[in-house]
């Protein structure tokens, strides 16, 4: 999951990327647990703690951006002030 998800905490995904990522998890279980089923697999990463990648990629959003606005850096202020006019 870490090299699966490296880098996604700074850039902007669609819901189509976050789908193909889904779908990448859905398969590794399903070679894992030796099924066919996408729902069995579904089921097994759940109940192993293996959170639905859309959900993880926000939560690594969150945390990333917390960080990055508690750095009081001249850097990080600077890029908080354009980002605040890029998304406006």
């Amino acid at each position: 999951m870490p090299i699966l998800l490296y880098g996604l905490d700074a850039c902007p995904v669609s819901s189509r990327q976050l789908r193909s990522l889904n779908y990448v998890v859905v398969l590794c279980a399903r070679n894992v647990f030796n099924t066919n089923s996408s729902e069995m697999a579904a089921e097994c990463t759940k109940m192993l703690g293996i959170s639905d990648i859309a959900e993880t990629v926000a939560m690594r959003r969150d945390r990333f951006i917390n960080r990055f606005m508690s750095n009081s850096s001249a850097v990080c202020e600077i890029c908080c002030a354009m980002s605040g006019h890029l998304y406006s």
